[in-house]
């Protein structure tokens, strides 16, 4: 039912790619992972739904149920007993009234009132159980047939009775009694990392039953011609016999292991249904791509033709043990995650495709969630929301992610002098002239306004990969510092039409970034780009260069202008959420924050749609 509507969508936005922009392939995962096994870290990524969330969910589970069974005329749903059990007959023994030994319920349908159905999760459940409580809920006949043997005359014939309510009769009330039962989903994980869905029903208990029969000539029992008689004679005991005293008892009986079975049926028909990838059964092992390069042409097309295009970013996610529980009434889902990128032609040092480096990393216990999250509205303006949905992401993920998007080339940088022209509004004209400074003898050999070219690569050697610290920031904002350990720089002049690398280096740089939710976008600002130690390269033709000037010059440049306001990207969780969940449900991003330990906490707040902010 719903719990497997949450359990998908749970991955998805673990995952967070499906609903923004650049991501392809989300329905049609490749059979062969992209992500090697040895950089799919344990336990790196968890989500966990607050129980208010769980509500504001769950409030769609009658919703649900009627999309499968059907909807019932008094707001409830319809119960078809014939169709659900494959048109298994029901016997009851033992006579019922005016029947002998035994008689037999056909063409069973019930209307099951379920307007006080309470969906909760059951603390301290591991493996995961949401429990759906029916209590004194009201049911009744839309239509039944009993069917048996009488006695008429001495003879015996067939007698085919209308099963009708008996409780309140002829009234809009009527029906045959209350039903109280429990059903329980189990959201379990196989031996094979599959995901193993249960549905278990405690005995249902039928409360003030009561039933009557009605006489229908139109029955075949009632009309077989048996008696000399008016075929309908026998009949006639549906409406003026009288039942056994045990007969509610009997037919009581025959009920509540129907209804039991029926329940079950239904609750697996409903996960069935919402599994719209059949993912029941089958190993839970997914993967989707993220073209960087479209996520960043869409907050920042001036950057789209500087940064380099890229491989495709792969994010891999599967249950890890223990995957679905219930803790402190919270539902907390845990994955075993992964990013990878095959290395482009511009990124240097690709090294090997595996490494154990990021499993290594100290792993340290995941945080509290928070209740709520600041963050700025559209307008700029200090709001809080409340999370009922966060992803935490662990801090060895974080800087597998980030390798992975230097691996992808999505970092890597190349900006000649017109682009600098064009971006800065013609305010910057970067030519041979101006790097005289800092390689003298370049603007005689290329001439003063010989355009230049700068290109900047990072290395996807696994030994390199950037070091990732968190802190929070005391605007609610995450400071985010990464460090780029040989970082290739190029310099190029034009020379007689034809490129000239003037000289090639490598250094560090530690990057400083703060981010931050400002309305529904995630905003990512460069608050500096601080140089390391320098290394030139295999020498340089201009004797007397002075790349320690250059490389802070350029760093300088770099934050000012081409990161100079803020790359603000959009989040479509309303789109993760419309593929995964059918429910009338809007999501806001409530915030991010940087937790103890490293971990990155990415907030959601859910709400009704149509109700107040």
């Amino acid at each position: 039912m719903v719990a497997v509507r949450l359990a998908r969508w749970l991955l998805v936005f673990a995952l967070s790619a499906c609903g923004g922009q650049g991501c392809t392939g989300c329905s049609a995962p490749l059979a062969k992972k992209q992500v090697p096994t040895a950089l799919v870290l344990p336990v790196a990524l968890q989500v966990r739904l607050t129980q208010h969330g769980f509500d504001v969910i769950a409030k769609d589970v009658v919703g649900v149920l009627k999309a499968v069974l059907g909807a019932a005329g008094n707001g409830g749903v319809l119960v078809d007993a014939n169709k659900l059990l494959g048109g298994q007959a029901l016997s009851v023994q033992g006579g019922l009234g005016i029947f002998q030994g035994k008689a037999t319920v056909r063409d069973l349908v019930l209307a099951l009132d379920l307007a006080g159905l309470q969906v909760t999760l059951v603390d301290g459940s591991s493996p995961a159980r949401l429990r759906v409580g029916i209590d004194h809920a009201k049911i009744a006949v839309v239509k039944g047939v009993v069917v048996g043997e009488t006695s008429v005359l001495g003879l015996s014939s067939d007698v085919g009775c209308q099963l009708q309510n008996g409780v309140q009769p002829g009234t809009p009330a009527a029906r045959l009694g209350t039903m109280s039962a429990t059903i329980d989903v189990i959201l379990g994980v196989g031996a094979q990392g599959e995901l193993d869905i249960k549905v278990t029903v405690s005995k249902p208990v039928l409360h003030d039953f009561g039933f009557q029969l009605a006489k229908d000539c139109g029955l075949a029992e009632c009309s077989d011609q048996a008696l000399a008689e008016p075929p309908c004679l026998e009949c006639d005991l549906c409406a003026t016999g009288k039942l056994a005293s045990d007969a509610l008892q009997a037919i009581q009986m025959v009920l509540e292991p129907v209804l039991q079975q029926v329940l079950e049926v239904a609750g697996n028909l409903a996960v069935k249904q919402v599994l719209a990838q059949a993912l029941n059964g089958k190993a839970l092992d997914v993967e989707v791509p993220v073209d960087v390069g479209a996520v960043v042409a869409g907050a920042a097309p001036e950057l789209a033709g500087l940064l380099g295009a890229g491989s495709p970013l792969w994010i891999r996610a599967r249950p890890a043990s223990q995957a679905f529980r219930v803790i402190q009434g919270g539902l907390e889902s845990r994955f075993d995650a992964g990013s990878f990128a095959a290395a482009s032609s511009c990124v240097s040092d690709a090294g090997a495709d595996t490494t154990g480096i990021f499993g290594a990393l100290p792993v340290a216990p995941p945080p509290v969630l928070p209740g709520q999250m600041a963050s700025l509205d559209a307008a700029g303006k200090p709001l809080t929301r409340p999370v009922d949905i966060a992803a935490l992401v662990g801090p060895a993920l974080l800087e597998e992610a980030v390798w992975a998007l230097a691996r992808s080339g999505a970092l890597c940088l190349e900006v000649d002098s017109a682009q600098l022209w064009q971006l800065s509004g013609g305010k910057l004209l970067l030519s041979a002239g101006l790097l005289d400074l800092a390689l003298p003898g370049i603007q005689p050999l290329a001439g003063a306004q010989a355009p230049i070219r700068i290109e900047v690569a990072p290395s996807a050697r696994p030994d390199d990969a950037p070091r990732v610290q968190l802190h929070p920031d005391a605007a609610g904002q995450i400071l985010a510092t990464l460090r780029f350990d040989r970082l290739t720089v190029q310099v190029a002049v034009l020379v007689r039409g034809r490129w000239l690398t003037a000289l090639e280096l490598r250094t560090s740089v530690e990057a400083t970034l703060g981010i931050g939710v400002v309305g529904a976008q995630v905003a990512v600002t460069v608050r500096s780009v601080k140089p390391g130690p320098i290394e030139v390269v295999g020498g340089s033709p201009f004797a007397n260069a002075h790349p320690e000037l250059l490389v802070p010059a350029a760093a300088t440049v770099g934050v000012g202008l081409l990161f100079a306001q803020p790359l603000k990207f959009d989040v479509d969780a309303n789109g993760a959420l419309g593929q995964v969940l059918a429910l009338p449900i809007a999501v806001d991003l409530a915030g991010i924050e940087a937790a103890p330990g490293g971990w990155l906490v990415v907030g959601l707040a859910l709400k009704a749609k149509g109700s107040a902010p």
